[in-house]
């Protein structure tokens, strides 16, 4: 994608070469006119020639207050222009086609080199503040310069918050020399007293921002959040979220007892774990997220206490739970050592079709065994309920078709005690997403087990790294549903996980990953023809794929009936070959 060359270019000045420009006069006027004609082209002329343009502006010999106001006339239709652009790419496959290679280049172009005008207009209006004399009759000009470097440190901060947000919807890494352009505008800033003044004329204040501070303080979430282990629309809602979050983020020059991250403002780094840095990490700034936590745990009652509409149209369970994690624990590091590894993993894709190959290609609806007085017209209104619930985050799908059921495979690199990571080259199919559920196998060997995508990352050949977590060495299908009601299409695939743990065994439950089932619910269990009445404890995991649940019976004299489905579902699953049902 970006090559090096192009991130030198937040390291070095833009040289200014340019006494006029090529596609109109060098007047706020002319360049308004000019704007206006590009209303008719099509989104590809347009981008090229605003791209052009932003490096013409960017290289001319002018006032860097003339430069702001002339960036800032074409500031609107750029945003629009990659608002379009990252559409087109946020929801293509994890590894693009050379088709889609260009557009992605154009973006991350277009976002570098307007993070970077306002970067040099920052600069170099600074160089001028302390090296330049103003007379007393050059009190505005001084007072148009300071203007111009606050508002062009903002601007330059949103863009590189911008620049991070579409990386990471790519899975990819930051430039070198993109962080530390962005420290080193913050910490300019905060030596000379202007990181926190309001800044009224600002476009953004609409979304929440209203200083130099709370645009830093945005950048530092995104990078604290985006663990590879979300997908591309919580990415985005997260985004969006940042947008009210940034205010409740305290940045200080002394670390006290709730400085959560720290950040060396003179390097290339992104913000540190506090307790986990190297030794000879040098911390400027530290970082306080209690108070988000705090407001983060407000949400997860009964009656939430949102911040804003983004929060309620955005926060799922599943993001709030990923947050409190994140923001809660000491941190999450590798609890298991790694170690090169060489084989062949089979893997499968989503709990429903995970339920078929347990079940041994059955159906769903055939698995309930349910009196046959529910007609094919029963089936379809189920169908069509999953089809719908699938919109709303749910793994509940239509009859499974080829590609569902496809088994892929995969080359392991290194493996842990609790897992593997892997390398995917080729086309990714759609369900290849991070917290998905998973089967897997290795060597066509061996039990299938559970398992879930935990993280992905982007490789530089066009290939994937995915991190997957082993959950359950025993997996047996089954049914619940939440209406005392028997109604087919109120029935939905769930899957008993069974792990050994220190001598114990650990039994959980898997379901569709939706706001249906919550803890301290009541459900039905249905295992076979037999339905028991079971209490989900507590939540275990949860993605927009599945959530695992700790539960129990309600009535603990049941034990026996459900010991002798698994015993029962054991005996069926033994040397149970899923290539078979794919003949």
């Amino acid at each position: 994608m970006m090559n090096s060359a192009i991130s030198d270019t937040f390291q070095t000045p833009t040289a200014l070469i340019r006494d006029h420009l090529s596609f109109s006069g060098t007047s706020v006027k002319e360049v308004q006119d000019w704007i206006s004609s590009l209303s008719i082209l099509q989104l590809g002329d347009s981008s090229k020639l605003l791209f052009n343009a932003l490096i013409e502006i960017s290289e001319l010999k002018c006032a860097e207050t003339l430069r702001f106001d002339l960036i800032q006339v074409l500031h609107h239709s750029i945003e629009n222009v990659l608002l379009s652009l990252e559409k087109h790419f946020s929801n293509h496959a994890l590894i693009s086609s050379d088709r889609n290679e260009h557009i992605i280049e154009l973006a991350m172009l277009l976002r570098s080199y307007f993070a970077k005008i306002y970067q040099d207009i920052t600069l170099r209006s600074h160089d001028q503040l302390q090296h330049q004399k103003f007379s007393l009759f050059a009190f505005s000009q001084k007072k148009n310069l300071q203007t111009a470097r606050s508002l062009a440190t903002f601007y330059s901060l949103r863009q590189f918050a911008g620049l991070l947000y579409q990386q990471q919807m790519l899975y990819s890494s930051a430039l070198p020399g993109q962080w530390q352009a962005a420290h080193r505008l913050y910490n300019l800033a905060l030596e000379h007293d202007y990181y926190n003044t309001s800044l009224s004329q600002i476009k953004e204040s609409a979304h929440g921002l209203q200083n130099i501070a709370q645009a830093y303080a945005q950048l530092i979430l995104l990078d604290i959040f985006n663990t590879h282990q979300i997908r591309p629309s919580e990415i985005n809602a997260l985004y969006e979220c940042t947008f009210d979050w940034a205010r409740l983020i305290q940045l200080s020059t002394r670390e006290n007892n709730t400085s959560k991250y720290l950040v060396d403002t003179r390097t290339d780094e992104r913000p540190v774990f506090n307790k986990k840095q190297s030794d000879d990490f040098q911390a400027n700034l530290f970082i306080s997220t209690q108070s988000l936590l705090e407001h983060i745990n407000n949400t997860l009652g009964k009656n939430p206490e949102y911040l804003s509409k983004n929060e309620k149209l955005f926060l799922s369970p599943a993001l709030k739970h990923h947050v409190q994690t994140i923001l809660d624990n000491d941190h999450i590091e590798r609890q298991h050592e790694r170690y090169e590894y060489s084989a062949q993993l089979q893997l499968c894709f989503s709990l429903m079709t995970a339920h078929f190959y347990m079940s041994k290609a059955k159906n769903f609806y055939e698995t309930l065994e349910i009196s046959t007085r529910f007609d094919r017209l029963n089936e379809s209104r189920m169908l069509a309920g999953w089809t719908d619930a699938s919109t709303s985050g749910t793994a509940h799908t239509k009859l499974l078709d080829r590609e569902a059921k496809q088994i892929y495979q995969a080359d392991v690199i290194d493996i842990s005690a609790n897992g593997y990571r892997i390398k995917w080259t080729g086309e990714t199919p759609k369900n290849l997403r991070t917290g998905e559920f998973i089967l897997v196998q290795e060597n066509n060997q061996g039990k299938w087990r559970s398992a879930v995508i935990r993280w992905i990352k982007q490789a530089a050949d066009k290939s994937l790294e995915l991190g997957i977590e082993i959950l359950a060495q025993e997996i047996y299908p089954c049914a619940v549903h939440i209406k005392p009601e028997r109604h087919l299409d109120n029935y939905h695939p769930a899957l008993i996980l069974q792990n050994e743990q220190d001598g114990l065994v650990k039994t959980s439950l898997v379901l569709p990953g939706s706001q249906m089932f919550k803890d301290q619910q009541t459900i039905y269990l249905r295992l076979g023809k037999e339905e028991i009445k079971i209490y989900l404890l507590k939540t275990l995991a949860i993605t927009q794929s599945f959530v695992q649940f700790e539960f129990e019976l309600l009535n603990d004299q049941q034990q026996s009936i459900v010991d002798q489905f698994i015993h029962q579902k054991a005996d069926e699953l033994k040397d149970h070959d899923l290539w078979e049902s794919l003949k």
